[in-house]
């Protein structure tokens, strides 16, 4: 068995000597010894260049400066209280001026004692080892024959004439520092096999650990985050940048796209030795991209570049700011409806960023593009985002689900307890309750879906804002296509504000866009205004078509829309419509005759 290397630095000879002695008691240790104190000290602990010592003795000052400047353990041979008694009662007896300079914590107790047993002596107290010397001179100028000191007392007691009594540990004293020093060896022995164990455990680890400083530099990775490291580009400057999220938020929870993969980044503030420290853990995730036609993962600093809505997101919610704050601090599911073009997005995403106490990714699902095929993509692979946890899952346009697809997306909410891992948000471009009654969606995904319901009003409902709208949009339009508009004539925006905006805030942006694309003066004309506008109402005529009802339901809108249109002249839409005149007179009359029934 290996012997515990053990070097004592002694304060004065007699203490090595003694060392020396009680150590060939110890089968288990090899012991080293020299003589020396404070700034000697470390020179002493350097004299063995090819040993490496599991634990350094000393004792008083000398222990204190070498446990400062080493990294190796310090044991400090203690004076006891006897050690002291005994050496103030020699010195009284050897003189009636006699007094002790030492640190406080000896002096202290020599007070104690000579109180205690009605001894006369003095004490004298420095806290630094250069002022010794002002010490010992002062405590010789107040007539004091005999100093009692440690050994770098001496030296300046002799040269100031007086006596010196040393303050010697016993035989008892220092055995007793040995066999700490071996406990020492072994409890940190303990320490670093545990400590082995532990990075073993962690440098074996799938997760890739990152420890950054308060400063932002990186103080500690693990084996897979040195490989993660060599192999994704930016990681470091990425970890680095959301560490004023964590300082902030003290953890975050996100879906990142690298590289082409998707990894999951956890992330905790911690505080080490009373300095804050900020811990990443990354997994890799490979289910994202394979889904990216239906998924899409969205972190914060993308969400705040989708909410700028050419600067008018802060006035377009603030109807709605109450019942976002109220969505957003329960954890309740939350259905949005309006119409198209309302930026139901723009609310999700709004409601999302409202949960306290954690950042974490939003992963948006396109149901109007989701087949059984991807859904079955995203539901049998074992690194899918939707089977992690705490993330915000937005099923966007659920309304476009088909039935056994409601019927699927269903049963997995409630298999998986879905709403209790993840804040779900849907939304719809239709009345889902309507829906439900008239058998089109199914009672129970709505039921799922709407524990908080939020209606966003139509631009047909907030004309007095339109004004507004156009304000914000035009400086940043202005911008982007280099022009210098500066508003619209008064009968300009007034055609703004009575059109109905099918289309809403998305068709309002793109209305503007149009017009100022086109040459513009300072001020937006009425007819600029109106060439754009009268090209939109054909288009909404013709987009804007109902598709419900039986097959004759939609063929009657159909040639009631071309008459219409044709000022209803029947020759005109027949030949429109590419039927005969008879045949579109015999629809009508078929379709008048159920209306009557």
């Amino acid at each position: 068995m290996d012997k515990i290397k053990i070097l004592t630095i002694a304060p004065y000879q007699e203490l090595e000597y003694l060392v020396r002695d009680i150590a060939k008691d110890f089968d288990n240790i090899e012991m080293y010894t020299f003589t020396g104190y404070y700034k000697n000290a470390i020179q002493f602990a350097k004299a063995f260049p090819d040993k490496e010592f599991d634990v350094i003795i000393s004792r008083g000052g000398t222990a204190t400066l070498v446990r400062s400047l080493n990294d190796t353990p310090v044991v400090e041979v203690e004076v006891s209280t006897l050690d002291l008694l005994r050496v103030i009662k020699q010195a009284v007896q050897c003189s009636p001026k006699a007094a002790v300079v030492s640190y406080p914590d000896v002096t202290a107790r020599v007070e104690m004692l000579a109180q205690f047993l009605r001894l006369d002596i003095k004490t004298f107290s420095f806290e630094l080892p250069e002022q010794i010397e002002e010490t010992v001179r002062r405590c010789v100028r107040a007539g004091y024959q005999l100093i009692v000191g440690g050994a770098a007392t001496r030296e300046y007691t002799v040269a100031e004439g007086a006596q010196f009594m040393l303050i010697a540990s016993s035989r008892e004293s220092v055995e007793a520092s040995i066999r700490r020093a071996i406990e020492q060896y072994h409890l940190m022995n303990s320490v670093q096999d545990r400590n082995r164990l532990y990075q073993s455990i962690v440098d074996k680890s799938d997760a890739a650990l990152f420890l950054f400083s308060g400063e932002k530099n990186v103080q500690y990775m693990n084996v897979a985050a040195r490989r993660m490291l060599n192999s994704v580009d930016r990681l470091e400057q990425f970890l680095a940048r959301n560490i004023d999220v964590l300082e902030k938020n003290q953890r975050l929870h996100l879906l990142k796209k690298m590289n082409n993969d998707v990894y999951e980044v956890n992330g905790n503030a911690i505080m080490i030795r009373q300095q804050p420290h900020y811990l990443f853990e990354l997994h890799f995730r490979s289910a994202g991209c394979r889904v990216a036609s239906v998924a899409q993962i969205e972190n914060p600093e993308e969400i705040r570049r989708s909410q700028q809505l050419l600067g008018s997101s802060e006035l377009y919610l603030r109807p709605l700011a109450k019942a976002i704050q109220t969505a957003g601090e329960s954890m309740l599911p939350v259905l949005i409806q309006g119409e198209v073009g309302t930026c139901k997005g723009l609310v999700a995403r709004k409601i999302h960023g409202q949960q306290v106490g954690e950042i974490t990714s939003l992963i948006c699902l396109r149901c109007g593009d989701l087949t059984e095929k991807n859904w079955n993509l995203l539901l049998n692979n074992a690194d899918s985002p939707i089977h992690a946890m705490h993330y915000t899952v937005y099923l966007d346009h659920v309304d476009a689900l088909t039935p056994e697809l409601q019927r699927q997306v269903s049963a997995y909410i409630e298999d998986s307890k879905m709403t209790r891992r993840h804040r779900l948000i849907s939304s719809s471009c239709c009345d889902l309750s309507a829906e439900v009654a008239r058998g089109r969606f199914s009672s129970r995904l709505y039921m799922q879906l709407s524990g908080f319901t939020i209606n966003v009003p139509s631009l047909a409902q907030r004309r007095e804002d339109i004004p507004a709208f156009v304000n914000r949009m035009l400086p940043q339009l202005n911008t982007l296509l280099s022009k210098s508009v500066v508003g619209m004539e008064p009968d300009a925006m007034e055609l703004m504000t009575r059109f109905d905006w099918p289309l809403n805030l998305v068709q309002l942006e793109k209305v503007l866009r149009q017009i100022m694309a086109a040459p513009v003066s300072f001020y937006i004309s009425a007819e600029e205004v109106q060439a754009v506008l009268s090209n939109e109402e054909r288009k909404t005529a013709a987009a804007s078509f109902d598709l419900s009802g039986t097959l004759e339901d939609i063929e009657r809108r159909i040639i009631q829309q071309v008459l219409k249109e044709e000022n209803m002249n029947q020759s005109a839409a027949a030949k429109r419509l590419g039927i005969g005149r008879s045949t579109l007179w015999r629809k009508i009359s078929a379709g008048e005759g159920q209306r009557s029934n």
